[in-house]
């Protein structure tokens, strides 16, 4: 185990004495659905999906930034990084390189070596040709139905930490009818996979842990992939185009919307990529996962979690002050507190893109607050980027309504 992985577990573990008493304990549902076009699912009739969005952040506008197949795009949402580092570039899964990359449940176990996590699909692929990926059980069942059966099962554990739910069928009838909304068959079974979630849902809200509040779920949802005719693996809009959802107390309630004509905007919005490390950010807290170097992740975190201002790894270890935004989310009205420094200070307000929008000078003594008033941002996700004297900085996410 490396130094930094040490430092990170003896901070999660001092955070979590200080949290224990305000938070139930942090757990992850991600219900990954194959092949659903984002336009489709948006004509479709979906209740239990429309209801769940709205209680938390979503958009319809992600775009795909790697290549459309399922095996690449499943290995990118759950390594957090993209194929050029995993490897996987087709269904094969071949030259992949878990050992270097892998699942993020493998991550999160270096930092709580006792969580549990449970996989389910019916795509054994995910399952048979997958390794380093840190699972205490790979389930491999023969329909959709069956995946939701398992599902109910798994939840009625009460240790369990992790569920991964891959459904297929979306994908199946994309491939043996037509990728389109004016195909039937196809929106039919965007249809019946809503009831699925809804079903899904129910097991993990009947949970005591979920129903006395000392458990704490972020629930995840987005596909692989669209399609156009009857497959996918281009990059038509058709393909590339889908949507992502995070439902849960450390992310915000938000609709995300961005041109997706404008090439700039694509990382305005959540990308598979952040499937990992939202979860990372939601499991370990007091731990930045974008912050680990030797974990080399190339999404980011839509969680805004005030727990990460504890004791944050990047924090403890450059230096002795805090930051925080509020209020955070806003409307390009906010302050920058600044606890604890001395000297002068550069704060900068830059895009997910490293892009610097302004920025500000001051001199601190002390604790101090920086004024951002009426800020002409488009919504979406930023970063607040304090430098000292020493060139020592500290980053907080802020998110513009």
């Amino acid at each position: 185990m490396k130094t930094n992985t040490i430092l990170s577990l003896v901070l999660f573990l001092m955070a979590t004495i200080q949290l224990s008493a305000q938070n139930g304990e942090r757990k992850v549902l991600f219900i990954g659905i194959d092949g659903v076009r984002s336009d489709a699912l948006q004509q479709a009739s979906t209740p239990n999906l429309d209801t769940l969005f709205q209680q938390g952040l979503y958009t319809f506008t992600s775009w795909h930034l790697g290549i459309t197949v399922s095996g690449p795009s499943w290995s990118t949402m759950l390594t957090g990084v993209w194929e050029n580092k995993h490897g996987v570039t087709n269904n094969n899964y071949t030259n992949s390189n878990y050992n270097d990359y892998p699942y993020f449940v493998k991550r999160a176990k270096e930092i709580r070596p006792t969580l549990k996590a449970v996989q389910i699909t019916s795509w054994g692929p995910m399952s048979n040709l997958v390794y380093n990926e840190g699972w205490d059980s790979k389930l491999v069942v023969n329909t959709d139905n069956d995946v939701v059966s398992a599902a109910q099962i798994q939840l009625l554990d009460p240790d369990l930490d992790v569920l991964f739910v891959h459904i297929d069928d979306v994908d199946a009838a994309g491939h043996g009818n037509g990728f389109s909304p004016i195909i039937p068959s196809y929106m039919n079974q965007i249809q019946t996979v809503d009831g699925q979630v809804g079903q899904i849902l129910s097991y993990l809200r009947s949970r005591p842990g979920y129903i006395n509040g000392t458990e704490d779920w972020l629930i995840l949802l987005t596909t692989d992939h669209g399609g156009i005719g009857f497959g996918h693996g281009g990059n038509t809009t058709f393909e590339k185009e889908i949507w992502w959802a995070a439902i849960g107390s450390t992310v915000p309630t938000q609709q995300i919307t961005v041109d997706m004509s404008d090439p700039n905007q694509w990382l305005n919005a959540p990308v598979l990529a952040d499937i990992a490390v939202t979860a990372l950010d939601h499991l370990l807290i007091g731990v930045d996962p974008e912050a680990q170097v030797d974990w080399n992740l190339d999404g980011k975190s839509w969680c805004i979690d005030p727990a990460d201002t504890l004791t944050s790894v990047t924090n403890t270890v450059s230096q002795s002050y805090n930051i925080r935004i509020f209020p955070n989310p806003n409307d390009g009205n906010f302050k920058v507190l600044v606890d604890n420094a001395k000297g002068k200070l550069l704060c900068s307000i830059v895009d997910v893109n490293g892009r610097l929008i302004t920025s500000k000078e001051t001199m601190m003594y002390g604790n101090t607050a920086i004024n951002f008033d009426n800020i002409q941002l488009t919504s979406g996700v930023y970063f607040v980027k304090i430098t000292d004297e020493k060139n020592r900085s500290q980053t907080q996410k802020v998110i513009i309504n």
